[in-house]
């Protein structure tokens, strides 16, 4: 199987699992699952490869989409239901799990003991909500990425999120914005190694906040199909 037969195949995937998703939050919308956009999953499918190395706070529809596209996958997410029925629906749908781990604790304690894992490819962040443990995630899950990797978040409309990516990652030129919408977006990383440093090395923090036109012109932007882009941008 070429590259571009490997991402139709995980295409056709996310088209199935949306079709039919696992009913992981009874509390969501649907009665079923608390989902993301289409956009963010047909992202992902293009990015990853069988064998990467990802890891997620949260569980659900990218639960089983990245186990089913063959990553070696860890999912923290601190309820054993939620990963009982993702278990039993990929054993319904003849999805291997023999790459798939749960940490059932709370991120802020699991993520601080895989300090020193093998590095990552993809970190999907989509746990809890609450300040500061978006920023948690990030500092102890992203921090394992290697240069290239990619971090995905979702619900950067709510404050905990969004306010930190547009005080702090946006400005930082060692993380590419390569994707989003008003309701995730994908960084990739431009460096390795731990997040924790020296002040110092963050003279783009101590600046004046970009303009609100401006960071609204910057997510228009990155809201437009990757295809758009490239039309518009200069060549």
């Amino acid at each position: 199987m070429d590259a571009a037969e490997g991402v139709g195949h995980r295409l056709e995937i996310v088209e199935q699992l949306l079709a039919a998703p696992p009913a992981v939050h009874p509390d969501a919308p649907n009665r079923k699952v608390w989902s993301t956009d289409r956009r963010c999953y047909e992202f992902m499918a293009r990015e990853v490869r069988p064998g990467y190395r990802t890891l997620e706070t949260g569980a659900g529809i990218s639960t089983v989409l990245l186990t089913a596209w063959g990553c070696t996958h860890v999912a923290v997410v601190p309820f054993p239901h939620e990963s009982e029925v993702i278990l039993d629906y990929c054993s319904e749908h003849g999805i291997d799990t023999s790459a798939l781990t749960f940490d059932l604790r709370p991120s802020e304690v699991a993520l601080p003991e895989m300090l020193g894992a093998e590095q990552l490819d993809l970190v999907f962040i989509d746990g809890a909500h609450a300040f500061p443990l978006p920023i948690i995630d990030w500092f102890y899950g992203a921090g394992l990425l290697r240069k290239g990797g990619i971090v995905v978040f979702d619900d950067v409309q709510l404050p905990a999120v969004g306010a930190f990516l547009d005080s702090y990652v946006e400005r930082d030129d060692r993380w590419q914005h390569i994707d989003g919408t008003a309701k995730w977006r994908a960084y990739r990383r431009q460096s390795e190694g731990s997040l924790s440093e020296h002040e110092s090395n963050q003279p783009f923090f101590a600046g004046p906040q970009p303009p609100v036109w401006k960071r609204a012109a910057r997510s228009i932007w990155h809201s437009l199909p990757l295809g758009v882009r490239r039309l518009l941008r200069p060549h």
